[in-house]
């Protein structure tokens, strides 16, 4: 937990979600929300925290890891009523991030198009067949 708030911190990073349950240890970051987007946000700033982190888990931890990383316009505000409410991230980039994080094709950290697009040629990641992710 330490490095991935230090990294996130380092890189402009939110962690909107760390939760324990039936999947494992679920992490939902955000990068580029409004008031902390940067030119080349992806290469510089979301990817090497990604991977600074999914590393750190398992060096430090022995925790196997995988990612889901997507880039898109999403809901980040309150839901819920008066009562009980949170703070949420919501949309199709949200939804595809977790269906390549437990997509069976994923060794680690499995990106969209745009993402590896986006991303350094050093990054290393190479185009896989297209998936069918529902959702």
């Amino acid at each position: 937990m330490n490095t991935t708030l230090r990294e996130l911190d380092h890189r402009s990073g939110h962690l909107r979600q760390f939760i324990v349950d039936d999947k494992g240890v679920v992490l939902v970051v955000t990068f580029g929300l409004r008031g902390s987007t940067f030119p080349n946000m992806v290469s510089e700033y979301a990817l090497p925290a990604l991977h600074a982190i999914h590393d750190a888990l398992f060096e430090e931890l022995g925790v196997q890891n995988r990612v889901g990383g997507t880039i898109g316009r999403a809901y980040c505000g309150v839901v819920g009523g008066q009562n009980r409410h949170e703070y949420a991230v919501l949309g199709p980039s949200v939804n595809l991030a977790a269906r390549l994080m437990t997509s069976p094709h994923n060794q680690g950290i499995m990106v969209d198009n745009q993402v590896r697009g986006l991303a350094n040629k050093s990054s290393g990641f190479n185009a896989l067949p297209s998936i069918k992710a529902k959702g």
